[in-house]
């Protein structure tokens, strides 16, 4: 478990660890130990709903997937863990494309540094000129590719509005932002990007960036303390009652349910 959380705290946004609690101990037992292992507010995804069976008989179990939900490994995460750390690192770096078309490896590639509106300009060249040589496969590689990025924004606006709905809106305003900046060479994307700007500056928020900024202080603030911080338990409470009914409101009642089961 900790080097999962270390894992996840080392490439950040590049991965995604997923914690699955397997042993029917319980949502309050396991999140009052994580707490007070300081073992949350890391990027981890916590849950008790397993996605998958890894097939093993044994814990730790691990199943590492790529970003197209491909097995790459799994096993014991103990005594495979260099194996993990190698394929993590091999698939965030440089990745392998194969006898994909060369064309099309360029927009994969300028999809990789995260440039979405080129990397749909260029898919869009790519497949009105797939030029004369194996034509077909080409042709077939640039529209799969043009899915992807298309797929790539789909997922960001999702998330966005997932920040939004789940009580974060100033993360969500920052990422709508960087995405509007990311993808302003694009008409159509530009305007869904600036349509989620808008809504998240309008007067609908306007409170719930207040308290989405005091509450996210409380809440590093029980992290760090791995014991519930008094203080901020209570203050949390607080909030909690001041913003009942919004997203932020219902973000702080689970904080505040966590941190009863760390005292």
């Amino acid at each position: 478990m900790p080097a999962a959380v270390k894992l996840q705290k080392e490439f950040g946004e590049r991965i995604q660890v997923i914690l699955v609690e397997s042993q029917g101990t319980g949502y309050e037992k396991s999140v009052g130990f994580a707490l007070k292992a300081g073992w949350l507010g890391n990027g981890a995804i916590w849950t008790s709903q397993r996605p998958f069976s890894t097939g093993s008989g044994g814990l730790p179990s691990f199943a590492l997937l790529d970003g197209s939900g491909k097995v790459i490994l799994k096993g014991s995460s103990n005594s495979m863990h260099g194996q993990i750390v190698d394929e993590i690192e091999r698939m965030v770096g440089k990745p392998d494309y194969g006898d994909m078309p060369k064309s099309v490896q360029k927009v994969y590639k300028e999809l990789n540094k995260g440039k979405i509106a080129s990397a749909y300009s260029m898919a869009e060249k790519v497949i009105a000129k797939p030029g004369r040589k194996d034509t077909s496969i080409v042709l077939a590689a640039a529209e799969a590719s043009l899915v992807a990025v298309q797929g790539r924004f789909d997922s960001q606006v999702s998330s966005i509005n997932w920040l939004a709905e789940s009580g974060y809106p100033i993360r969500a305003l920052e990422a709508a932002k960087d995405l509007s900046k990311n993808v302003a060479k694009n008409d159509d994307m530009k305007m869904s990007a600036d349509t989620l700007i808008e809504m998240l500056e309008g007067d609908e928020f306007k409170e719930q960036m207040k308290w989405d900024k005091s509450l996210t202080k409380l809440e590093m603030a029980m992290y760090e303390n791995k014991e519930g911080d008094p203080r901020s338990i209570k203050k949390i409470e607080a909030l909690k009652d001041e913003a009942a009914g919004s997203p932020v409101g219902t973000r702080a009642e689970g904080l505040a349910y966590i941190a009863k089961f760390a005292q």
